[in-house]
């Protein structure tokens, strides 16, 4: 049974772990990131999401680390380049907000959404990869 559990574990691993390939954001979902205090990260895959379109929801956020700010906003302006449809809110001259729908993969659509709160009094900074059929409306109304 644990060996079960382990493949499992590894099987949904290396398939959240391709889903950011080639993206600057993969970065900030690895253990150098994820295992900071302060930060969360959820991955939700199937199962509840087939009623929403998404096949995978990955996030991460951190709390209480504002200088983090600057190095996932390089990362995901650098992305949000290859974004087909984008739309960004700036505060003091850095990015606040930013929800990026990228080319498809794998015949999936793709999006990145970024949230630095430090930019407005919050001590949260949020950032969510999506991956599924779901149209950009489905999601913004998901995220809402």
């Amino acid at each position: 049974m644990r060996r079960a559990i382990f493949i499992f574990i590894a099987l949904i691993t290396a398939a959240v772990a391709s889903a950011q390939t080639g993206l600057g954001i993969e970065q900030i979902f690895s253990e150098r990131y994820r295992d900071m205090k302060g930060a969360s990260e959820t991955i939700l895959n199937h199962g509840n999401l087939n009623r929403v379109s998404l096949n995978l929801y990955h996030s991460i956020t951190f709390t209480d680390h504002p200088e983090l700010g600057a190095v996932i906003e390089r990362l995901v302006a650098r992305d949000g380049k290859r974004a087909v449809s984008k739309e960004v809110r700036y505060k003091a001259g850095h990015l606040y907000y930013g929800f990026y729908r990228l080319p498809s993969f794998n015949g999936n659509n793709r999006y990145i959404l970024y949230l630095n709160g430090t930019l407005s009094g919050d001590n949260k900074i949020i950032l969510l990869y999506l991956e599924g059929k779901a149209s950009e409306n489905d999601v913004k109304k998901l995220l809402k």
